[in-house]
């Protein structure tokens, strides 16, 4: 049973990187090459270099919302041992929900802080805590740029959603209860992990008619405008010789009633491709037409429901000749050279 962001939030509260500027070299297929004008503010904070090497790259699940504290900074520092080409996120990095712009820049200042210690490029995805106002809205146009668009890289094609297009808001009167765990969590959190665990002792209990797709109401809405499948339908037109696709979006599209989405698989049609969310909190691998469909956990974020699925990781992906090989690696268990995590609040899966 798919556990909602909305109406779990409700029961529950009643670095040495490539300036983004220097886009590489033209010509090479191990360039970075960006479908947008990065004349601004742009949706990465380095690019990663040219080179022949195999394309590796780790993604990472929300960090938000109600991040727990020390995991995603951690993260940021154990994904730079594995030194991959860059770092992708699925979205919601901030708390967001707020029209204090102060407060809401001080929340992505904390983030650009962890992101930092990856050492390595970050590639952001908007989620629905990160756009989900006005106020929201235009920070990310200020600090990030586009809210999507796609690049290429070592022959691969990379499709960076907005399922937030427009946005759903959460109704005012949950806001000041958001908060309050958010603000519980950061002063104790263990008194806020034990809340979660009895709420979630007490609801949500499975139901055996239950399917992937049930539960999801307004705020949970795959939302994506004409405008973006316009630029999604270009964008693959113009990369047809793309030897993969990856498509990287907030929301698990495919388990919700998403016609947007569904003319997105359409336009995919026979190509290779791979597609990457969050949003859930929970993990699950989904094998559609022969293409992995995987729903990130969380590298910080909260958990929604109990089971395996429930861990914070990372997904380190290799670009074989034949295609990426996965390799899902749990926080707590991605150690340095003397048999540490640094992980103490890290979900291992239960």
């Amino acid at each position: 049973m798919i556990v909602t962001r909305s109406r779990f939030i409700r029961g529950l509260a009643a670095s040495a990187l490539i300036p983004a500027s220097a886009l590489a070299g033209s010509g090479s297929g191990g360039s970075f090459r960006p479908d947008l004008d990065a004349g601004g503010a742009v949706p990465w904070n380095g690019v990663p270099r040219a080179g022949s090497g195999p394309l590796r790259f780790a993604v990472i699940g929300d960090n938000t919302g109600i991040a727990r504290p020390g995991v995603f900074d951690q993260a940021m520092r154990q994904i730079g041992w594995l030194q991959p080409d860059f770092v992708l996120s699925v979205g919601d990095l901030i708390e967001g929900y707020i029209d204090d712009k102060a407060k809401l820049a001080a929340q992505w200042e904390a983030v650009e802080r962890s992101v930092a210690k990856a050492g390595v490029p970050f590639i952001y995805t908007p989620g629905n805590h990160d756009l989900d106002n006005e106020t929201t809205h235009a920070l990310w146009n200020e600090r990030r740029g586009a809210q999507y668009y796609a690049f290429t890289y070592k022959g691969a094609l990379f499709l960076i959603l907005n399922t937030e297009d427009p946005p759903t808001p959460l109704p005012d009167k949950f806001v000041g209860q958001f908060y309050s765990m958010v603000d519980l969590m950061a002063k104790d959190p263990d008194k806020a992990d034990k809340t979660i665990s009895d709420y979630l002792a007490n609801a949500f209990r499975p139901s055996t008619n239950a399917t992937k797709s049930q539960g999801y109401d307004d705020a949970d809405r795959v939302n994506i405008s004409d405008k973006q499948l316009a630029f999604v339908r270009d964008a693959l037109d113009r990369h047809q010789d793309a030897r993969w696709t990856f498509v990287i979006l907030h929301k698990p599209a495919w388990k919700m009633t998403s016609p947007a989405f569904a003319r997105i698989q359409l336009m995919l049609g026979q190509r290779n491709y791979t597609v990457f969310a969050g949003h859930t909190h929970y993990f699950t691998h989904d094998t559609l037409d022969g293409r992995h469909f995987i729903n990130m956990g969380t590298t910080g974020g909260i958990r929604q429901q109990a089971g395996p699925g429930t861990m914070d990781h990372t997904m380190l992906v290799t670009l074989e000749p034949t295609g990426p090989s996965f390799a899902n690696i749990k926080l707590a268990a991605l150690m340095d050279v003397g048999g540490q995590s640094g992980q103490v609040r890290a979900y291992s899966g239960a």
